[in-house]
């Protein structure tokens, strides 16, 4: 690597990758820093439940850019997947609302996706819901067919390949240790087992995941948006055990619901529920849910005979937690079964554990430049769906370079 580079980007997670695969296009000395020792390691991406999302549980007015960028993300990553064969499949999702109570909660869902623009939404009576899975339970549910499945590993190692091909340097087992603003640029300095290196870079791109906080905070002590992390737990089940269990390959949701302390949904009146959300004083969480996975079958991707449940979240204070699972077996039955009635909790078995960041108390991704040094672009606070807005993400960081006088 060269002492001067024109573009750094620190994380090499779906979003560093797509961000470094799109302004390839049109920069020709980029580096990619990642902590960990290869592109595919333990990250956000790796343990991603690998949903598609539809762009339906972000009000505009309040999460615009997740608004904007999970619907024109999901149009991208189909395209992508087909172009690259990337496994996927367009499976479709179904929203369901077990209870009266939850009624509201489905009619906002309508709304919110419809302002958003979501393709092709049809509203389901029960037998309509079931004729597609036959073993859900209801009283009203939503299609929305845009949505899907994608295997995450795949997907970031695809877009890592073709930043490559373009010439992007990726160091991985270094990390940030401190960066300099300088009259033209930053210099940073890496830190690996056996060395320290110091280079300097024109321009800087925050995509460090849960630590992009503290990666933002290195450049700008003032930096005002902090992490908070929450450990999501998945279970899973084999749906060809039982014929009343057998999951026909679509996404499988509750509607989205207030989450309280004990990361349990709370029903509460939907127009009080309204208000405590825009006001920040109550979370909403999407549920607990039934995802299909892919797997590899005789050098083939198809849908597996396992099926996740979840994930259940809760807070945690350190960011790399890998204690063992909080929530039981119980704890998923009992969120899971008003819309899937048939599981049993000895159904059940662990899957898998992930960290997500979250901003307390912003509704939205921060994606802008730094208030103080307009040559680096902070992306913070990168959750669900950053996944699904991978691609259409690295537009608007590209649209934000740009704006700035970043061409070559």
């Amino acid at each position: 690597m060269s002492e001067r580079v024109q573009v750094a980007i620190v994380g090499a997670g779906v979003i560093g990758c797509a961000v470094a695969y799109q302004i390839s296009q049109f920069f020709e000395d980029i580096v990619v820093i990642e902590k960990n020792g290869s592109v595919k390691a333990e990250n956000q991406t790796s343990r991603n439940s690998g949903v598609i999302h539809a762009g339906i549980y972000y009000p505009p007015e309040i999460s615009p850019l997740k608004a904007q960028l999970c619907v024109r993300g999901n149009e991208l990553l189909y395209q992508f997947c087909q172009r690259y064969d990337v496994p996927h499949e367009r499976v479709g999702k179904l929203v369901m609302a077990a209870t009266p109570d939850e009624l509201p909660y489905l009619e906002d869902t309508i709304a919110i996706a419809r302002r958003n623009g979501v393709p092709d939404i049809e509203i389901l009576e029960p037998s309509a819901a079931r004729e597609l899975e036959p073993n859900v339970d209801c009283l009203k549910a939503v299609l929305f067919p845009c949505s899907g499945i994608v295997e995450p590993t795949q997907l970031v190692y695809q877009l890592y390949s073709l930043a490559n091909q373009q010439g992007v340097f990726f160091l991985t087992g270094r990390e940030v240790v401190n960066i300099t603003p300088q009259d033209n640029g930053f210099q940073v300095e890496l830190e690996s087992d056996t060395q320290r290196e110091v280079f300097e870079t024109d321009w800087l791109i925050n995509a460090a995941g849960l630590w992009s906080d503290d990666i933002a905070r290195m450049l700008n002590p003032d930096f005002p948006f902090r992490i908070q992390s929450y450990r999501g737990e998945m279970m899973q089940f084999v749906h060809t055990r039982r014929p009343d269990i057998r999951h026909y390959g679509m996404n499988l949701y509750p509607v989205p619901m207030p989450l309280n302390s004990n990361g349990l949904r709370e029903a509460i009146p939907f127009d009080q529920f309204r208000q405590a959300f825009r006001d920040g004083r109550i979370l909403k969480t999407v549920g607990v849910h039934i995802t299909p996975l892919l797997e590899v079958d005789n050098h083939t991707w198809k849908r597996s005979t396992i099926v996740s449940v979840g994930p259940a979240s809760r807070h945690v204070k350190d960011r790399d937690d890998h204690s063992p699972p909080a929530f039981s077996k119980a704890h998923f039955h009992q969120q899971i079964i008003p819309i899937f009635p048939n599981l049993k909790i000895d159904d059940l078995y662990f899957y898998q554990m992930g960290t997500q960041a979250k901003l307390p108390g912003h509704f939205d991704w921060v994606i802008e430049q730094d208030r103080h040094y307009p040559q680096c672009i902070q992306l913070v606070g990168i959750d669900s769906p950053g996944l699904t807005s991978c691609l259409a993400i690295a537009e608007y960081v590209e649209s934000l370079v740009r704006k700035a006088g970043g061409e070559v």
